[in-house]
C-alpha cells in the first residue's frame, strides 16, 4: 500500500497545530502516513518554530511560505509538495484545529474506498465545544441569483460598515456552522465541509491543483462539488469516519480587533462569491459549447 498524506494549514496557533499532529501520530498504520505542515507566513514566527521542532522527524515536513494568500493557495502548495515527494494514495486536507481521535481513521478510508471508490470523501465533523455536527452542508449548490444577492448584501454592509457593525458583531457571535443535512446518514453527491477532506488519486491526478479556481477563504467546497458534478466524480459523506473540530482558535489569532476581523470575513465572502459566480458561468458556457473539460 502507498502513503496517505496529511496537509495541515498552519497560521499562528502553534498549540492547535501541535495537538493536530500528535493526534495523527497516534493513528493506526502510522508507518504509511506522511504529513506536511504548511505555514501560511505566520507573523509570530511559529512556522520556523515548527520547522525546528520537526526537523528530524521522518513523518513530518514543514513548508514555510513567504505570503499568506489564503486557504486555497496554502493548501494547494502543500498538496503539490506531498504529491511530488510521496505520491500518496490519498490526500487528507485538514484545518490545524482538527483532532483525529479515531485511531482507525486511515484504515477506514482504505476500506471505504475498496467498497465505494470516491474522488472526495467527507467525514462527520464534530465540534465538541458547541456540541454540533458541521457536515454535510447541503445537497444543492447556490445558483447565480443566490450568489448575486450574497454579494450585494455584503457590499452594502461593507459600504456602511460603521452603522451595521453592532448588528454584524451580534450575528457572528451567534453564528454556528451546523450540518445542513442529517449528519448520521450516508450521503452521496453532497457539499461536505472543508475543515477536513479526503481526496483520492482519481481527484488530484486529474486536476493541476486541488482547489481551483482559488479563493482566499469561503466557497471552496462549492467549487469543488461543482467540478465533481460536471466531471462525473463521486463525492461521499460517510458518518463512520469522524474528526473533532476545535473551531475558532486559529481565526481568532488573525486579528484581535473584532471590527477588522468581521470586515475581513465579509470582504472575503464577497471576493469568493464573485469567483464562484464566474466559475459557474464558465461551466455553463463550456457546457453550451459541448465541452466540460
Amino acid at each position: 500500500m502507498g502513503y496517505i498524506s496529511f496537509v495541515i494549514l498552519h497560521y499562528n496557533s502553534i498549540e492547535d497545530t501541535q495537538k493536530c499532529i500528535q493526534s495523527i501520530k497516534q493513528l493506526d498504520g502510522h508507518q504509511e502516513i506522511k504529513v506536511v505542515i504548511v505555514d501560511n507566513a505566520s507573523p509570530n514566527g511559529t512556522g520556523q518554530q515548527l520547522a525546528g521542532q520537526y526537523a528530524g522527524d521522518e513523518m513530518v515536513d514543514v513548508l514555510c511560505r513567504e505570503e499568506n494568500d489564503g486557504f486555497s493557495r496554502g493548501n494547494n502548495a502543500g498538496c503539490e509538495y506531498a504529491v511530488r515527494k510521496w505520491n500518496p494514495d490519498f490526500l487528507i486536507v485538514a484545518n490545524n484545529d482538527v483532532i483525529f481521535a479515531q485511531k482507525e481513521f486511515t484504515t477506514l478510508i482504505r476500506e471505504l474506498y475498496e467498497k465505494e471508490p470516491f474522488a472526495v470523501l467527507g467525514p462527520d465533523i464534530y465540534d465538541p465545544i458547541r456540541r454540533i455536527h458541521q457536515s454535510p452542508i447541503s445537497d444543492t449548490l447556490p445558483d447565480a441569483g443566490q450568489v448575486g444577492r450574497t454579494i450585494f448584501l455584503n457590499r452594502m454592509v461593507l459600504r456602511f460598515f460603521p452603522v451595521f457593525y453592532p448588528l454584524m458583531r451580534r450575528y457572528f457571535q451567534k453564528l454556528e456552522v451546523k450540518a445542513g443535512l442529517a449528519y448520521d446518514v450516508a450521503w452521496n453527491d453532497v457539499c461536505v465541509m472543508g475543515a477536513c477532506l479526503v481526496f483520492s488519486r482519481e481527484y488530484f491526478q486529474e486536476r493541476n491543483k486541488v482547489f481551483v479556481p482559488e479563493t482566499r477563504f469561503y466557497y471552496e467546497e462549492n467549487i469543488m462539488l461543482l467540478w465533481c458534478r460536471q466531471h462525473g466524480k463521486t463525492v461521499l459523506y460517510r458518518p463512520a469516519l469522524q474528526v473533532m473540530h476545535m473551531e475558532g482558535k486559529a481565526t481568532e489569532t488573525v486579528d484581535q480587533d473584532n471590527r477588522n476581523k468581521i470586515r475581513f470575513r465579509m470582504q472575503s465572502i464577497v471576493d469568493a462569491a464573485g469567483i464562484y459566480r464566474d466559475y459557474l458561468q464558465k461551466i455553463k458556457g463550456d457546457g453550451a459549447q459541448g465541452s466540460l473539460h
